[in-house]
């Protein structure tokens, strides 16, 4: 069909050219992004397990009451295919919900270790015998936010 307009080539807006590219740059595709965020909540979620344990944490956040774009009717084989990048399409809004998901527990995670490092800096100015007075150690508590320095771990609970 010469002259048809029909181009074998792949065009920018295609799907095709919308490749996973963790490195690069590049557009893409709503299927690779949720596969991406599904994967990075996984494991913020599920350190160290085995994939059913991550997809159901996944699954449990996204559904939740508490999680302000939570997907109340959302399957679990869903969130599977997520996660393995098998999904044929990713609703805008799930890609959303998956973001903001991440956002929260990505900052969950860091001001965790915020406090971690806090709580190490105050046991080796302790072991230096200059310990924190309490001005200092509230000061370090609003910088990891409402965390308990005492080192048991406990946190506001509000990140979901």
């Amino acid at each position: 069909m010469t002259g048809s307009g029909i181009s074998e080539q792949r065009s920018e807006t295609s799907e095709f050219h919308s490749e996973v590219r963790r490195c690069g740059g590049g557009p893409m595709s709503s299927v690779a992004t949720a596969q991406n965020l599904t994967q990075d909540i996984g494991a913020l979620l599920a350190p160290g397990e085995k994939w059913k344990r991550q997809i159901s944490a996944v699954h449990r956040a996204l559904t939740s009451d508490k999680f302000e774009y939570a997907l109340p009717k959302l399957k679990w084989s869903r969130v599977k295919a997520w996660f393995y990048g098998e999904a044929r399409r990713v609703n805008y809004e799930e890609v959303v919900a998956l973001r903001e998901l991440r956002a929260i527990e990505g900052a969950r995670h860091a001001r965790l270790k915020l406090a971690a490092t806090a709580n190490i800096l105050a046991a080796h100015l302790a072991a230096e015998g200059t310990p924190l007075d309490s001005r200092q150690m509230r000061a370090l508590g609003r910088l990891a936010g409402t965390l308990d320095l005492s080192g048991s771990g406990a946190t506001d609970g509000g990140a979901q």
